[in-house]
């Protein structure tokens, strides 16, 4: 039971920080309060979280980032502020359950007066942000969006990076084709994204993804096509029919069609950068949907060591890119991602 306005607001806070992005929709994260200590913690959800790849941990501490960054800023427009400090930084530790990772250790500090309005436009922005994965209008970043965008990184271990030249266009359209089977070649980082893809549109699901969120509106036999030739117990026959290079032409083809780029880069890619990182892309996200823009994360090429290595020195990264994604005025609405209950998320003792 919710006894306090600190905890109504900190449930209220995660009802609509659930729909936060993650790899997969996934959904990485857990949070406890103890009204008695008054402390609580958020955590990485092991039984939620991505494993089928070593740099996916890199993406389940961004995911919980930007998690954290939505909780963070609708608490301080609610006039419940939080503090916080590192989970391993903190005196006063809790013991967690053996499914989580401890990520960071809040509590509540001195009220303060509410903002309803900033509550409720935020809310709104982070209810209407979806991941897109649609082609986009031709239109162009302009140098004062620019500007806003860079600025959100001021005094950040994280650095921005923005491409949306033609040249640019054709050099990730290219490592997309050539990089993009690798998706299917790791027998195991494949079962794992092929149990995050739901067929039935009917049945309920709390995370994970349909294919109308990967490809729009396909016809039944397409999406029967997918489930069949795509199963992991098939990954020979599969590859044997080349149909990951079938579908890395394809993909190839939109995410040539930019307009523009951006990567996150980081000297070091720590865990505390990496949830900053995470932080600071929250706010990116909420400001392009302010634009009515969109963002379309291509991770085939910074999940794996070599395309990400290829993608740094074909565009003159200084560092090796943690996220990089194409974005760009939404020309078709994304659908709304399954989300967990928020009964599943929180616990309060």
């Amino acid at each position: 039971m919710l006894t306090t306005s600190f905890e109504q607001n900190l449930a209220g806070a995660i009802e609509i920080a659930r729909s936060a992005p993650s790899s997969h929709n996934c959904q990485p994260w857990a949070v406890h309060y103890s009204p008695v200590s008054r402390t609580g913690y958020l955590a990485i959800d092991r039984c939620r979280a991505l494993k089928g790849l070593p740099s996916l941990e890199n993406e389940m501490l961004m995911s919980c980032g930007i998690f954290f960054q939505y909780i963070e800023t609708l608490m301080r427009h609610a006039g419940t502020p939080l503090q916080w400090t590192w989970f391993d930084e903190s005196h006063t530790t809790p013991t967690l359950p053996q499914e989580q990772d401890g990520l960071i250790c809040f509590c509540p500090t001195e009220q303060q007066t509410a903002n309803p309005d900033a509550y409720h436009d935020l809310a709104e922005q982070i209810r209407h942000r979806h991941t897109n994965r649609m082609p986009y209008e031709t239109t162009t970043l302009s140098a004062r969006q620019q500007f806003q965008l860079r600025e959100i990184f001021t005094d950040a271990p994280v650095r921005l990076d923005i491409w949306q030249d033609q040249t640019s266009r054709k050099q990730v359209a290219d490592l997309v084709y050539q990089y993009a089977a690798l998706d299917f070649a790791d027998k195991a980082a494949w079962q794992e994204t092929y149990s995050f893809i739901h067929f039935d549109k009917n049945k309920p699901v709390e995370d994970g993804f349909y294919l109308h969120h990967l490809f729009g509106k396909i016809p039944a036999y397409m999406a029967w096509l997918f489930r069949i030739g795509f199963h992991p117990k098939l990954n020979r026959f599969t590859r044997l029919l080349r149909l990951p290079q079938f579908m890395a032409r394809e993909f190839s083809k939109l995410t040539g069609q930019g307009p523009q780029y951006l990567a996150l880069s980081l000297p070091d890619p720590n865990p505390h950068n990496l949830f900053v990182t995470g932080m600071r892309l929250a706010q990116v996200w909420l400001l392009l949907e302010q634009w009515g823009w969109g963002i379309h994360p291509l991770s085939v090429l910074v999940q794996h060591d070599l395309p990400k290595t290829t993608l740094a020195n074909t565009l003159g990264m200084t560092h090796l890119p943690i996220f990089f994604a194409r974005f760009g005025q939404i020309k078709i609405a994304a659908e709304v991602s399954p989300r967990r209950h928020l009964d599943s998320i929180l616990t309060i003792d």
